[in-house]
């Protein structure tokens, strides 16, 4: 076989599927010592608003409090009666303010660990005039350079008939965290700070009000915020120079974490069923699954890697501060899960054996795999299988009901469940929605054009749609948000082509010419680029590292450094991350020599396949090198498998790869793989994306033909963890002269 040059951009097939199925787990490294599991208490205040009055409506910040409250709860054993929640009528400017002094500021002793999330909406505010008395001896006007500083929006920030607003600005979110009696303090806000308004399939979480769209200039804060600030300076005894001081310090109390850069935009994300902050989900996916003893500044830039695939150029999470010792030691929460990792937990028990699940540990791309049958081990404290719980009902965005089986058939409020079999729709569809970009004509005829491929689904875009790529036009405001990013080799104004949810191109190959219709554009070069797309989806939905018993390894040398990723049925400290860009991926420089190794640590011979994704979404069998000889696609029990060394080369960008490990033959999903390789690549031949999907899913299918009742349905595969293992790495490839440090 012909193997395509290795490192090809993948940011195509990663944006489509919206999320990569990468582990987000590192090695154990020596961080120093944390605090002590048992501190005095954990404290938590917890907001989200939806209902904004007069501003574009989010949909995802209630969810992001049930998101943190069941993690704090249930993985790091808050007291349900020492977390508080506002959500939308009563996170007001002054409930916000009296629920923080109530329920943290006066209950909070030195040693405890205090938590604050806030997801809705950001905003910049002009600083106040009255500050420059304040700050008259230092001869300055105000604190930052271009005298605006970023806030928090409450829901009532807009006084009737006034250009003022009444949010909460950072510099007073600085004071109120100073107040606190101990240093265990994390602020986390999922909100943005620029721009705003609706992109794509997806919502900013950015106010822009009509006093900036009236004097491009950013409005004023209501005079009661100086006041309140006033206040805690007296009371924390800081003059002019020190709030100066502790606002530009390395130093502060506590750790602040950010969805995004202040001149950066959070997305409110449409998930499987349910919206979201993008950066809050994944962060408490993540906080679910991890087991090693993490630092801060291994957490963020982890998440990172993910938010890149859902806002490839305009999401980078921060965290400050971020040139300071704690942050290179104690963990996001000031101190490590106490449980269990998980993809489930359960919330009540109901009669007849049945029970409530939360799914919160489940990885975003794969939800579609538990929307009907799947089932997990019901786990004790050490980790050990103590009963069973199948999927008794369709997911209701991250809640089941699930009934339990096995010898031990009762459970209590919190037992943790991990995933067991996933079930794989053999029916799976590309859902393509029709973007704004594209006049209401265009879009009629672009249902009629894609509505002839039966694999598509076509979607317009409404509130709680989810989609997988947009169709969609290149337009001016593209091209200028994408250049203030640095993004290269954009395509043409007014061309027609595939978008992610977020307005980004996702294949550069998919934008032609700007004079092109809609139905040539669909008809001459996107139908194969839509194929390639789903094929994408079905692999990305297959990967299950976090979850699989099977002990595998596998990792990737380049220029004397090396990464790897495992299994969870291996050792974690196995687990490699070298220096990531703070978008979370590592960078591989055009040139290097790279070498890929996969290790069989189970006592028995697994079957492997290896497989690379390229810039245009295109898979290749890197191994084995043909599907014919089977033995060539065997490895032995604690043997290892190498191959290389292959040449980092353009076009630049993402590059996935993906190991398949079975205790059964992969022929059939290699024969398939290797079949849909080579016909994507000549244009001229058809891919029959329904035989595709079952050939590569009933490969896996551990349970087809079984004479057990328990048995899936046949329009379903089940993946067991005991039995199947599908790892992901994932690089970006730069030019030889760019520095890793200088990407954003």
């Amino acid at each position: 076989m012909k193997r395509r040059q290795f490192f090809q951009s993948g940011a195509g097939l990663l944006g489509a599927i919206g999320l990569s199925q990468l582990s987000l787990q590192y090695r154990a490294l020596n961080y120093g010592k944390v605090l002590a599991q048992n501190t005095p208490r954990k404290l938590a205040l917890l907001i989200g608003i939806n209902d904004y009055p007069l501003l574009d409506q989010l949909h995802g910040p209630v969810t992001d409090v049930e998101l943190q409250k069941q993690l704090l709860i249930h993985r790091f054993k808050f007291n349900p009666k020492d977390v508080h929640t506002l959500t939308n009528q009563q996170a007001t400017r002054q409930g916000i303010l009296d629920a923080y002094h109530e329920y943290l500021l006066k209950q909070a002793k030195a040693g405890d660990v205090v938590v604050f999330h806030f997801s809705g909406h950001g905003a910049q505010v002009q600083e106040f005039e009255r500050m420059q008395e304040f700050f008259k001896n230092l001869d300055r006007d105000c604190i930052d350079d271009n005298c605006q500083n970023s806030t928090i929006v409450p829901i009532d920030y807009a006084e009737t008939g006034s250009n003022e607003v009444q949010d909460i600005m950072g510099h007073t979110l600085l004071l109120m965290r100073s107040a606190l009696p101990t240093d265990n303090v994390t602020f986390v806000l999922d909100c943005c700070y620029s721009g705003g308004g609706k992109r794509g399939n997806v919502v900013m979480r950015s106010r822009v009000t009509d006093i900036e769209l009236q004097t491009n200039k950013a409005p004023n804060i209501v005079a009661n915020e100086w006041d309140y600030q006033q206040q805690w300076l007296s009371k924390l005894g800081w003059g002019p120079q020190d709030f100066i001081n502790r606002i530009q310090s390395d130093e502060g109390k506590g750790i602040v974490v950010t969805s995004s850069k202040q001149n950066q935009q959070s997305a409110d994300y449409p998930f499987d069923g349910f919206y979201a902050g993008a950066f809050t989900y994944l962060l408490t996916q993540h906080l679910w699954q991890e087991t090693a003893p993490l630092s801060v500044s291994q957490t963020i830039p982890a998440v990172a890697r993910n938010t890149t695939q859902l806002s490839q150029h305009s999401q980078i999470p921060e965290y400050d501060p971020e040139n300071n010792e704690q942050v290179k030691q104690k963990p996001i929460y000031h101190f490590q899960p106490s449980t269990q990792s998980a993809e489930a937990v359960i919330l009540e028990t109901l009669a007849n054996n049945n029970v409530k699940l939360w799914l919160g540990g489940l990885d975003p791309h794969s939800l579609a795999a538990f929307d009907q049958g799947a089932e997990f081990s019901l786990i004790d404290d050490q980790g050990n299988a103590i009963g069973q719980v199948k999927q008794a009902s369709p997911r209701t965005g991250l809640t089941a009901e699930g009934k339990i089986s096995g010898s031990n058939r009762s459970a209590a409020n919190g037992r943790f469940l991990q995933e067991r079999v996933r079930t794989l729709p053999n029916n799976f569809k590309l859902r393509v929605g029709l973007d704004d970009t594209l006049t209401a004509e265009e879009k009629q005829t672009a249902i009629a054009s894609l509505q002839q491929n039966r694999f598509v689904e076509v979607s317009q875009l409404h509130s709680g749609a989810t989609v997988d790529v947009l169709l969609g036009r290149f337009t001016l405001e593209i091209q200028q948000r994408l250049e203030r990013a640095g993004v290269p080799n954009l395509p043409e104004v007014n061309s027609i082509g595939l978008l992610t949810a977020t307005q980004e191109p996702i294949l550069q190959g998919s934008f032609g010419s700007p004079t092109q219709s809609v139905s040539a554009a669909i008809k001459e070069r996107l139908k194969p680029q839509l194929k390639s797309l789903l094929i994408g989806r079905m692999l990305a939905l297959m990967v299950n590292q976090k979850a699989s018993k099977l002990n595998i390894e596998l990792s990737v040398d380049h220029n004397r450094s090396r990464s790897s990723t495992t299994t969870r049925g291996s050792d974690s400290t196995a687990i490699i991350v070298p220096t990531l860009t703070k978008r979370g991926v590592e960078t591989i420089p055009e040139g290097h020599q790279v070498t890929i190794s996969i290790r069989n640590k189970e006592i028995q011979d697994l079957h492997i396949g290896l497989l690379v994704v390229d810039a245009d979404a295109d898979v290749t069998v890197l191994f084995p090198p043909t599907s014919d000889d089977l033995s060539q696609g065997i490895l032995k029990a604690g043997k290892s498998f190498e191959l290389g060394p292959l040449r980092a080369r353009d076009p630049y960008g993402l590059t996935q790869l993906l190991v398949i490990a079975s205790t059964q033959s992969l022929r059939g999903a290699l024969k398939t793989l290797s079949r849909i390789s080579t016909q994507q690549r000549a244009s001229n031949r058809e891919i029959n994306t329904n035989t595709a999907m079952q050939d590569l899913f009933s490969s896996l299918d551990t349970r087809r033909g079984s004479s057990n009742p328990n048995a899936t349905r046949s329009d379903l595969s089940a993946v067991d963890v005991n039995q199947t293992a599908v790892l992901s790495l994932l690089y970006e490839v730069v030019p030889a002269q760019e520095s890793p440090v200088s990407r954003p």
